[in-house]
């Protein structure tokens, strides 16, 4: 029988190689857990990263849609002026046709003589009312004219501004959230050259508008027409519109067979007209310049109304009820003006409204003179145009055809000031109803041996010296001994209708007159990843 011997030894085998198992988990957790730790690092800053570029570009939105507004609200400010000065000069006329009635009245011992110095010391004053008025409005209109100059020289230089914003940023919030991270100059230049292309692929610089045919001198007659429609519909009421009764009809003789009545009818309003400018033409499709003025008429008129039974035709013994309306007397007269190209007569009596061949909802088959459009510019429909729709909303001036006339003659040289008009603006390249703008893909990067894993330690760090048996990462590692983070944002519009709700109820798009731009992180996509993927390995 053989004697069971004593084993010594093979646990000290297993604890060893239990312990080696243990470091070689202990460092994988640890790599793993530092790179993970890394990545999110490195993610979260990618996307601090584009958010804060692409938010520079946003302000740069925001600031066209508040310059825009402030051109907008600068034009209605000399409309403003201009038709107070029509006004104005409407109101002397009126009350200086007064005081000389009156002169025939004053004959009348007291009453009569009294009325014709309340009018007299009336006349005065609305003569040197007229002249103030008039002398503001010419400072104010410069002014103003020059602020609006101003305004659009100042969307230029932030915009160029806003190129080195965004660059900067991009390098100093990549930086400021991991100073390890390379932005690297090949990968930022093509990111900037990318958002340049967003922008120019979104928004275009509008100058020298023109007629003609070619694509782009539409498109930018376009922009322009638009921001002149915006300037017609921003206008006050005031300035819309000045047509009401200064009274009302009255019935002055009321029988069977007869009826009389009277009324006195104001009428007026300022509008902004589009003109062809009489400085040269252009060649290859790109015409006349256009430009931009302010025109306002206000008047006031006799009317009277008739009614009574005649003959209602050669063969019908039965008679008819006839009627007619007729200007009888013009009472007061005014009319102002702000001209482009340095001129000073405006000739109000070409605005006299047309005959229509045909009528099919307010279009005529008739078109008006050379180089002059209706309201809201509805010139592309192939000559079929609305009638003329000046001074006034509804009830026009030209209505009181007598007092219009004679303003036309009196103030078709009261030009308070030459303006320039509409300004070089950005705008909106394209028509199409969205709500988002320009955007940018970020792709950054941070090299491992600045990432404290196990090999940086070795390399950096002399005391520690693992055994080629721990060197877990020695058959894989991290791709070109690189973490890189892609991000994609954009900016986008969106009107909050809790503060700020439209008072039509409509939904708005976005636009470049309302400063609603706002930014957000969007998805990349297939195409941009594999351009992420290319740009990495040019890095390696």
């Amino acid at each position: 029988m053989k004697t069971m011997r004593k084993s010594s030894g093979y646990t000290m085998v297993l604890f060893l190689a239990f312990i080696a198992s243990v470091l070689l988990a202990g460092f994988s957790l640890y790599d793993n857990g530092t790179v993970a730790a890394e990545r999110i690092r490195m993610q979260n800053t990618t996307d601090a990263t584009v958010y804060s570029t692409v938010n520079v570009i946003s302000r740069d939105m925001n600031f066209i849609a508040y310059t825009n507004r402030s051109m907008v609200a600068n034009q209605v400010a000399i409309g403003q002026m201009v038709g107070l000065s029509s006004w104005t000069h409407m109101l002397d006329t009126a009350v200086s046709n007064l005081d000389k009635v009156m002169s025939i009245i004053g004959v009348i011992p007291v009453i009569g003589q009294a009325l014709k110095a309340a009018t007299t010391a009336m006349a005065k004053f609305s003569a040197m009312a007229k002249k103030v008025v008039d002398k503001s409005a010419k400072l104010g209109i410069t002014a103003t004219d020059i602020l609006i100059g101003v305004l659009s020289k100042a969307q230029i230089a932030f915009q160029g501004g806003t190129v080195a914003m965004a660059m900067s940023t991009y390098n100093d919030v990549a930086k400021a959230n991991d100073k390890d991270v390379e932005t690297n100059l090949l990968v930022g230049g093509a990111t900037l050259a990318k958002v340049l292309q967003s922008w120019d692929k979104n928004v275009q610089l509008n100058h020298d508008p023109k007629t003609g045919n070619k694509t782009k001198v539409k498109a930018v007659r376009e922009r322009f027409q638009e921001f002149a429609d915006v300037v017609q519909s921003s206008r006050d009421p005031f300035s819309q519109n000045r047509s009401y009764f200064w009274f009302k009809w009255t019935t002055l003789l009321n029988i069977i067979i007869l009826k009389n009545k009277m009324s006195i009818q104001k009428k007026g309003g300022t509008d902004f007209m589009e003109i062809e400018s009489a400085k040269g033409g252009g060649f290859g499709g790109a015409g006349k310049k256009l430009k931009w003025e302010w025109t306002a008429m206000d008047n006031v008129s006799i009317w009277h109304y008739a009614q009574w039974w005649g003959k209602c035709g050669k063969w019908n013994p039965i008679p008819c009820k006839k009627d007619s309306t007729n200007e009888i007397l013009p009472v007061g007269w005014g009319a102002g003006h702000a001209l482009a190209d340095n001129k000073k007569f405006y000739n109000y009596s070409k605005y006299k409204p047309f005959k229509k061949k045909w009528n099919w909802n307010e279009w005529a088959w008739s078109k008006p003179p050379k180089g002059q459009y209706q309201n809201f510019h509805e010139q592309g429909h192939q000559g079929k145009l609305r009638k003329w729709e000046h001074w006034g909303d509804g009830e026009y001036a030209w209505k009181n055809k007598w007092s219009n006339g004679i303003a036309a003659l009196t103030d078709g040289n009261n030009n308070l000031k030459n303006i320039k008009g509409l300004r070089t603006f950005f705008d909106l390249k394209s028509n199409t109803k969205k709500d988002t703008g320009p955007n940018m893909v970020a792709l950054l990067n941070k090299k491992t041996k600045k990432i404290r894993v196990q090999e940086t330690l070795d390399k950096t760090d002399a005391k520690y010296n693992r055994p080629d048996l721990f060197k877990i990462e020695k058959d894989g590692g991290i791709v070109n001994d690189t973490l890189y983070g892609v991000a994609k944002a954009e900016t986008y519009f969106s009107r909050p209708r809790d503060l700020w709700k439209r008072a039509d109820g409509y939904r708005e798009y976005g636009n470049l007159y309302n400063p609603f731009w706002q930014t957000r992180l969007i998805d990349t996509t297939n195409k941009e990843r594999f351009a992420a993927v290319f740009a990495a390995n040019l890095l390696k």
